[in-house]
Order: structure tokens, then C-alpha cells, then sequence
């Protein structure tokens, strides 16, 4: 099922971007963790994927450790286009915070019923891509 997710965020990012055949499409992916942690191994497993599924046509430059954003820039920055891909830090999420990161019982379902829905994967991809 993962991998549906991620050839759409890719095809997404495909779609988006504007047309020139000789250029690969850049996908700067920022996350806030090393890369020797489960969220480091699969962003680079999904470089290798994308890379290799779409024959070149699309990089993927990986920032792990905060090198270009840290946890709160972060969202800004893929609102504002300067990377395409996140893998945020989930305890610090705006959702998490309002709703306590552990909550359980009856003020979790409250809180889940009364939020917005989300999509429930940890990974965000922007609609920008440059070439």
C-alpha cells in the first residue's frame, strides 16, 4: 500500500512540474532525523525506488539531520517550494500538540473526531518539483 503513496506523491510531483524532457526533476527531501534511524533508512529505500522506477527522470536530494530545516521550519518551507518532501517529526505536529502526542481514552477519540481528517501517513509532499 506504501508503495502506491509513494509513486503517486512522485507522479504528483511529475505532474506539476513544467515539461522539459533532458532535465531530471529535483525532489529535495528534508527530514529531521540520521540516516541510520527506521525514518533515515526509508527515505533513502524511496530514493532508491523513485530513481530507479522512473528511470532517472526524477532525483532525489535527501537533507536528513535538520541540514536545511529544522522541525518548525520545516512545513514553511514546503508551503513556500523549497523542498517537496518531508517526513516531519510526528510528536511535534500541530494535531499531536492540540491533542496531546499520547492521548488515550476518551478525550483521544474526542480530540480525533473533532480534527480535521489527515492523511495518516508521516511523510508530506509538496506540488513543486524543479528541474
Amino acid at each position: 500500500m506504501r508503495s502506491v503513496w509513494v509513486i503517486a506523491g512522485v507522479l504528483a510531483c511529475l505532474a506539476t512540474a513544467p515539461a522539459r524532457a533532458e532535465d531530471p526533476i529535483i525532489i529535495k527531501f528534508s527530514h529531521v532525523v540520521a540516516l541510520d534511524t527506521p525514518k533515515g533508512k526509508a527515505a533513502e529505500k524511496f530514493k532508491q525506488l523513485a530513481e530507479e522506477r522512473t528511470h532517472g527522470r526524477v532525483k532525489i536530494e535527501i537533507y536528513p539531520n535538520s541540514q536545511l530545516y529544522k522541525d518548525k521550519e520545516e512545513l514553511e518551507a514546503l508551503q513556500l517550494g523549497a523542498v517537496q518532501m518531508l517526513a516531519p517529526s510526528v510528536s511535534k505536529s500541530p494535531r499531536s500538540r492540540r491533542c496531546g502526542a499520547s492521548a488515550t481514552g476518551p478525550s483521544a477519540r474526542a480530540c480525533s473526531r473533532n480534527s480535521s481528517p489527515r492523511v495518516s501517513s508521516a511523510w508530506a509532499i509538496g506540488t513543486t518539483a524543479s528541474r
